[in-house]
């Protein structure tokens, strides 16, 4: 059995789930049934949004309304996602553990995936240890060798596991940079493995690692994830495109398959494939047809991959449904063998 993996943060769907009564039956029917009912395996959920959290952490109770207003978010969409949040954070389940509840008994896994280097409203800075924010984006900077931004990172991971999920992601890619840019080389691959270290200590479950493909892209990040299998430090290693560039279907995984395959500990390879291809921000004529898709996923296993990892973020979410109808068309077909 090969595994699956959808990244889902429920941001879109959740403005639909609006227009419902919102009950936790309708958080199911929305966010989890549809993949109950293809051939995905797992759900890697992404706690956080445009705004901050979907769930509570310690850190955050939902999408905080000031930080939509001071990024310029304040279209009626994100405040509906952010009510719809707020709403789920009042109930005995927030989001995710309804996700994690009805996604295992309904036969999936469910991992609690963090953006490493998510934003919040500078204004709560003081609130949160470290600079909580990515460098060079929107004039705001941050600094990844800070040990305060990776206290406050793993407090959301110890947050994240007492929901009892089956293991947690570490995104690398989504939104980077992750440094000034004069920060040495050397300094960029400590700092990311110094926190690999950390993350280990804190769990034996599953720790997944999405980073970029392409060493020129990673190494500017402080990506270097054969080092972080030498040490067993990875249980499954997502090698992606970088950031938000568009998805080619053309890319290989061969040092990745080697990595994993001589790691002490058993790690897993999942590339990703995003079914986008050029200007993907143009929702209706940018997708990959399925049969792409779905040759690029036969592709991947053929590769040595054990699995596929599709990120969601730009591709789903329209008229209410989860899926349009190429997505079904992908995920109800996935290779099995």
């Amino acid at each position: 059995m090969k595994d699956f993996v959808f990244n889902h943060d429920g941001f879109g769907a959740l403005e639909h789930l609006a227009e419902t009564p919102m009950t936790e039956a309708d958080a199911v029917a929305m966010l989890v049934q549809p993949i109950v009912d293809s051939n995905l395996t797992a759900i890697d959920w992404c706690i956080c949004t445009t705004g901050e959290h979907n769930c509570r952490t310690r850190h955050g109770r939902g999408i905080d309304k000031e930080a939509l207003a001071f990024w310029g978010h304040r279209v009626p969409e994100d405040v509906r996602i952010a009510e719809v949040i707020e709403h789920y954070n009042a109930q005995p389940l927030d989001l995710l553990d309804i996700v994690v509840k009805h996604g295992r008994a309904l036969g999936l896994k469910v991992y609690g995936n963090v953006r490493l280097n998510h934003y919040l409203n500078p204004n709560r800075l003081a609130d949160c240890p470290g600079e909580v924010n990515f460098c060079s984006y929107n004039g705001i900077k941050k600094d990844f060798r800070l040990w305060t931004f990776h206290a406050y990172l793993a407090e959301l991971f110890e947050d994240i596991l007492e929901k009892d999920v089956d293991g947690i992601s570490l995104d690398f890619e989504r939104k980077a940079p992750f440094f000034p840019p004069d920060a040495p080389q050397d300094q960029r691959y400590e700092a990311t493995l110094w926190f690999l270290r950390r993350i280990r200590k804190l769990t034996d479950k599953p720790i997944i690692a999405r980073v970029a493909y392409e060493r020129d892209k990673a190494d500017p990040q402080g990506q270097d994830p054969e080092t972080w299998m030498k040490e067993g430090l990875l249980d499954a290693v997502v090698p992606a495109t970088h950031n938000h560039e568009p998805e080619t279907l053309d890319w290989g995984i061969e040092r990745f398959v080697e990595a994993a395959r001589q790691s002490p500990r058993p790690c897993s390879v999942w590339p990703q494939i995003w079914p986008t291809g050029i200007d993907w921000e143009d929702q209706t004529g940018s997708k990959h047809p399925p049969d792409a898709v779905l040759k690029r996923a036969r592709d991947f296993l053929d590769m040595g991959a054990d699995g596929v990892y599709f990120f969601n973020y730009c591709c789903f979410y329209e008229g209410g449904d989860l899926f349009r109808e190429d997505d079904q068309e992908i995920f109800g077909n996935l290779p099995q063998a």
